[in-house]
């Protein structure tokens, strides 16, 4: 199977693009109706200077959020190997790798041009065989080829916002908020965050779920195994749930994760159903092999 760019997701990117424009008309428009359009311009700009930064800094901000660490090649050889070879085959730089210090399978990648960084979890090592770890590696690959780590940033930086005020209007409310006299201004956020996440979402689920389907395809143009690909998906989406306090490691990077972590308030709007990836999956392996799709029930 071939590289080459996804018309369909070039398709899907353009509505992306007006539902992005909502969502962030949806985050700075009650902005400028209550600062006005002078002071509204300055806090916008340096919202989207924010932004811009955290896009330019996303490597590093994955190592700060997840406490991964630096490999060599002397640490785990074979992964650093591996990560060579499909960089080879995908035709980008190679990349950092990073392990990440919990038991939780999961990966993530992060960082746009010459400064990327592909995490892998311990739990991840230990989990898959090789054909499948090379799988994960050549899906994290795809989403750097394709730029995602920049454009998911930006994209769902209003949705994130949203979610955030919710989250944190949730956490504050209960008879410790009514004792304190906090309780309205925890309402206040609820009321702040369900809107612009009602104008937000769209967007998100456009563009973040369809880039984690052209990831999985682009996975099998480096690799050419989709059947090891949906293995491992299945085992990172069934593995036993970690306590809260490791599902932190990667769950403040949710969007890069390639299945989102499972815990306490944590929504995975981010990701289409796993089990329809790995059914994608199994019917792109028939297609290649030219069998029968498999009947699946779908």
């Amino acid at each position: 199977m071939e590289w080459h760019r996804d018309r369909r997701l070039q398709r899907r990117m353009v509505l992306a693009l007006a539902l992005t424009v909502v969502s962030w008309a949806g985050l700075l428009g009650p902005v400028f109706w209550v600062l006005g359009l002078e002071l509204g311009l300055v806090v916008a700009g340096v919202v989207l200077l924010f932004v811009l930064v955290l896009a330019r800094e996303a490597d590093r901000l994955a190592y700060l959020i997840t406490k991964a660490i630096a490999i060599s090649h002397n640490d785990y050889p074979k992964l650093f190997e591996t990560t060579a070879r499909l960089a080879r085959q995908a035709d980008v730089a190679r990349p950092a790798v990073a392990v990440i210090p919990t038991d939780d399978p999961n990966a993530l990648s992060a960082g746009i041009g010459d400064r990327t960084v592909i995490c892998v979890t311990l739990g991840l090592l230990k989990t898959l065989d090789d054909e499948e770890l090379e799988a994960v590696l050549a899906h994290e690959f795809a989403h750097l080829k394709n730029g995602d780590s920049a454009v998911l940033t930006t994209a769902n930086f209003p949705a994130t916002v949203a979610v955030t005020l919710v989250n944190g209007g949730i956490r504050n409310l209960g008879s410790r908020a009514l004792l304190l006299g906090y309780a309205g201004a925890a309402i206040y956020l609820v009321l702040l965050g369900i809107p612009l996440l009602v104008v937000s979402l769209p967007g998100t689920l456009v563009l973040s779920r369809y880039r984690e389907y052209a990831a999985d395809r682009g996975a099998v143009a480096i690799t050419g195994n989709p059947t090891a690909l949906s293995l491992a998906l299945g085992k990172i989406h069934c593995a036993d749930p970690k306590p809260e306090t490791d599902l932190r490691r990667v769950a403040g990077l949710n969007a890069f994760c390639i299945v989102p972590p499972r815990g306490r308030l944590l929504v995975p709007w981010t990701h289409p159903p796993t089990h329809r990836r790995m059914r994608r999956l199994r019917h792109l392996a028939a297609e290649l092999e030219g069998t029968a799709p498999p009947d699946d029930g779908s």
